[in-house]
């Protein structure tokens, strides 16, 4: 598996609650660490057992020896990572509550916006692709090279630029939104924007928007609107890298040829046991710690 996108040094700050106004608030837990949605997703599909890489652009600068050794402690195979020279690396700083509610100021690098051209043979020997839309350059290129070549993919939908959201939809056989990017992609009703993300072009055949402990709804060409209830977590400790570690679990999932609800369900397990745990993506389960929840909560 193959995931192409983005990669940020990730400063996580731990507070009791977000204040109501502008204010000096005392941290009491801090943590470094990496982050990006594409990146996230290939530590949490390594966890889960799989063969799997990342490539993305980062900057020459002291991060991507840091990328680097995160990729290489996770199991994630890193002979495609690419330092694009003269640019800087993104950043983020991430606000965790008590309640396990995040909030993020993050700095896009350089090298997303001028990143050296997209290797066809990065694909080789890849069976499943997933990409997110923060180089939308790379993003289309991959997803483009997957359909001609026959690899099935999974485009994480998250809040971007809507040109970007609209030029990446169409190009991926399965997308997977936030509810915040469903919303930007089009707003207003669920499922009117489900339908909107097929009907944009017609190469997307499913159509998904996670909704937290709300759940999740999904829509096949051609089919009705279905929903999926979320899993139920003892107690949720930190949401930063949930919705990464969902589209790794339903990623997995989808390669493996598992249908539609149980894909979405081992997705959606994978994402509930991450919130559980702290430290971002770090907190990512096992497949046997994902299996053992779906066997335990049958819906």
């Amino acid at each position: 598996m193959l995931c192409v996108g983005h990669v940020a040094l990730d400063l996580m700050f731990g507070i009791e609650a977000f204040p109501a106004q502008p204010t000096k608030t005392p941290a009491h837990s801090f943590h470094q660490g990496v982050g990006g949605m594409s990146a996230n997703a290939a530590v949490a599909l390594a966890r889960l057992g799989a063969d799997v890489g990342f490539v993305g652009p980062m900057g020459d600068d002291a991060a991507a020896q840091v990328f680097r050794a995160h990729f290489e402690r996770e199991g994630v195979d890193v002979s495609r990572l690419q330092v694009t020279p003269g640019q800087s690396s993104s950043i983020s700083s991430i606000i965790l509550d008590a309640r396990g509610e995040r909030m993020i100021f993050n700095h896009k690098g350089s090298a997303l916006s001028a990143p050296a051209e997209f290797a066809a043979s990065w694909l080789a020997g890849v069976d499943f692709l997933l990409a997110d839309p923060r180089c939308p350059v790379w993003a289309q290129r991959a997803l483009v090279l997957a359909r001609q070549t026959g690899i099935p993919s999974l485009l994480d939908g998250d809040v971007s630029p809507l040109a970007d959201l609209q030029r990446l939809v169409p190009l991926a056989d399965w997308v997977a939104f936030s509810e915040p990017g469903l919303q930007g992609f089009h707003p207003g009703d669920v499922n009117e924007g489900l339908l909107a993300a097929l009907a944009w072009g017609n190469e997307p055949q499913v159509a998904v928007v996670t909704l937290g402990p709300r759940g999740l709804y999904w829509l096949r060409r051609g089919e009705t609107v279905q929903h999926l209830p979320a899993f139920q977590v003892a107690q949720v400790i930190d949401t930063l890298g949930a919705g990464d570690a969902f589209h790794a679990g339903l990623g997995l999932a989808l390669a493996h040829g598992m249908p539609d609800r149980e894909a979405l369900r081992f997705g959606a397990a994978t994402a509930a046991l991450k919130c559980q745990r702290p430290h971002g993506i770090l907190g990512a389960p096992s497949r046997h710690e994902v299996e053992a929840l779906l066997a335990s909560q049958r819906f």
